[in-house]
C-alpha cells in the first residue's frame, strides 16, 4: 500500500477517525472531572554528615549511598507507618474498622492494613548533590495530607532514635559482660603472678623491680665509686613490707582506693612499718674489696633466679595486655551507655511540611492530551480495519492493484473532493503522475 492509497483511505474514513477521537476526548474530560483529587505534601530530613555515627563512625562518601538507601527503605517500611497509625489512633476509628471489614480481610490485622495504605501513598527520595531526604505523601484533602506527611517524618525520626537507643543498650550490655570477664582474667593473672613470686621468694619494689636486682644495682653503683664508705638504701629492708607495697600498687590499679581490700592492705603496711622500726636498714662498706665481694655474691643470687624473673616479667606483660583489653571494653561500654541515654542523632528535620494548594492528580492537560493521541491512533487503526473488511477502488492505483493490469486512460469528470485531506491526496497524486510520465518518456 502506497502513501497515496493510505491517505485516501483516511480521507474516506475520516468520520470514523473523528468519532473515535471525540469519544476518547469526552471520556477523558468526564473522567478527570469525576476522579477524586489527590494532593501532595512534602518535607525534608537533613543527614548531618559532620556528626560521626556512634556505630558506623564518620560516614564516608562510599558508604553514604548505602546509608541513605537504608533510610529510604525505613521511611517506606510498615514499621514506620504502623507508628503513624498508632499515633493517630486509626485502628480504633469506626470508619477505618468498617473499611477494613468491607475489604474482606477476616483474621487480618487492621493496624498492618492501615499501615500498608500509608506506605502505598508515601514516597521518599534522595535530593541529588546533597545529604537531604525528601518525604512526600498523597491524600484527598490538603490539611489531612499535610498532617500525614508531618506524622510520617516524626515517626521516622522517632523510630530511628529508638533503634539507636535499643542498639546502644544491647551493645552496652554486651561490652559490660565482656569487660567483666576481662577483669576476672586480669585478677586471675595477677593472683597467679603473686603466688608465683611468693612461692619463689621474689619480692618486687615499686616499678616492678625485684628486690635482689635492686640490691645488685645499688652495689654496682657503690663499686664504681671511690673507696669512701658507701650506703646502700633498702638493702636489708623487710621483704614482707615490699610484697605488701606491691600488692597495694596492683590493688590501686584494679580495685580503687575505696575498695575494702585496698584499705586492708594499707593498714597491714602501716603495722609492718611500725613493727620494723621505720623500715629498712643499710649496708655499709668500708673498702672497695668488701663491696665487690658483696656485689659478686649478689650477682650470683640474681643470676640464679633469672629464669624466674623472666617468667614473672612475661606474666606482667600478659597482665598489661589483659588490663588494656579490659579498659577498652569498659570505655566502649560507657560510650554505648552515653548513646543510650542521649537523644542526639545525625538526622534532623529540615523546614516545615508544606500545605498543598493545587491537586497533583488528575493532571488534566496530561490526561486529555494523552486521550487525544490515543483516540487518533485508535481511529486510524479502526479505519484501516474497516477498509480491510470492505475494500473499495478509489483511484487508478487501486484499480491496477485489484486487476493486475495497467490503467491506460481515465474517462469521466474530475473529482470534486474538498477539504485538506483531499487536497493533500491530489497533490501527492499529481506529483506521482509527473514522476510516472517522466519515467515513461525516458
Amino acid at each position: 500500500m502506497s502513501l497515496v492509497q493510505f491517505l485516501r483511505i483516511l480521507a474516506a474514513r475520516k468520520s470514523i477517525i473523528l468519532a473515535t477521537l471525540l469519544a476518547c476526548f469526552f471520556a477523558a474530560t468526564i473522567t478527570v472531572n469525576l476522579l477524586p483529587k489527590r494532593y501532595e505534601a512534602s518535607n525534608r530530613v537533613l543527614i548531618d554528615v559532620t556528626k560521626p555515627d556512634a556505630f558506623l563512625g564518620p560516614i564516608s562518601t562510599q558508604a553514604m549511598s548505602s546509608y541513605i538507601a537504608n533510610q529510604l527503605k525505613m521511611i517506606k517500611d510498615v514499621q514506620t507507618a504502623g507508628l503513624v497509625v498508632d499515633n493517630l489512633g486509626w485502628a480504633a476509628d469506626p470508619n477505618n474498622q468498617a473499611a477494613f471489614d468491607a475489604a474482606g480481610r477476616p483474621g487480618g490485622d487492621i493496624r498492618d492494613w492501615l499501615a500498608q495504605r500509608v506506605v502505598d501513598s508515601t514516597e521518599a527520595k534522595f535530593v541529588e548533590a546533597s545529604s537531604i531526604i525528601e518525604i512526600s505523601y498523597r491524600g484527598t484533602d490538603p490539611a489531612s495530607t499535610q498532617a500525614l506527611a508531618q506524622a510520617i517524618r516524626e515517626a521516622f525520626l522517632k523510630l530511628n532514635r529508638d533503634q539507636r537507643v535499643a542498639t546502644a543498650q544491647r551493645s552496652a550490655a554486651s561490652y559490660d559482660e565482656q569487660a567483666r570477664r576481662a577483669l576476672v582474667e586480669v585478677s586471675k593473672a595477677e593472683e597467679e603472678r603473686t603466688q608465683f613470686a611468693k612461692a619463689n621468694g621474689i619480692v618486687f619494689q615499686p616499678g616492678n623491680i625485684d628486690l635482689e636486682s635492686a640490691k645488685l644495682g645499688a652495689l654496682s653503683n657503690a663499686s664504681a665509686a671511690p673507696t669512701a664508705p658507701q650506703v646502700v638504701p633498702g638493702a636489708q629492708s623487710n621483704p614482707q613490707i615490699a610484697m605488701v607495697k606491691q600488692q597495694i600498687a596492683q590493688a590501686q590499679e584494679t580495685l580503687g582506693p575505696n575498695h575494702p581490700t585496698y584499705q586492708a592492705l594499707q593498714r597491714q603496711l602501716a603495722a609492718l612499718q611500725q613493727s620494723d622500726g621505720g623500715g629498712g636498714s643499710v649496708i655499709k662498706g668500708t673498702s672497695k674489696a668488701e663491696i665487690e665481694s658483696a656485689y659478686n655474691a649478689q650477682k650470683a643470687r640474681v643470676l640464679g633466679q633469672a629464669d624466674k624473673i623472666d617468667r614473672l616479667n612475661q606474666m606482667l606483660a600478659d597482665i598489661q595486655v589483659k588490663r588494656d583489653q579490659y579498659q577498652k571494653l569498659a570505655g566502649k561500654a560507657e560510650e554505648m551507655k552515653a548513646v543510650a541515654t542521649s537523644n542526639d542523632s545525625n538526622l534532623e528535620p529540615l523546614g516545615n511540611t508544606n500545605l498543598p494548594d493545587d491537586a497533583v492528580w488528575p493532571n488534566k492537560p496530561l490526561v486529555i492530551g494523552g486521550a487525544i493521541g490515543l483516540g487518533l491512533a485508535l481511529g486510524v487503526l479502526l479505519a484501516l480495519l474497516v477498509e480491510l473488511l470492505a475494500r473499495r477502488v478509489r483511484s487508478e492505483d487501486d484499480l491496477e492493484y485489484a486487476s493486475g493490469a495497467p490503467v491506460l486512460a481515465t474517462v469521466g469528470q474530475e473529482r470534486s473532493d474538498k477539504g485538506l485531506m483531499a487536497w493533500v491526496v491530489r497533490l501527492i497524486d499529481r506529483n506521482a503522475n509527473r514522476r510516472k510520465d517522466a519515467f515513461s518518456e525516458a
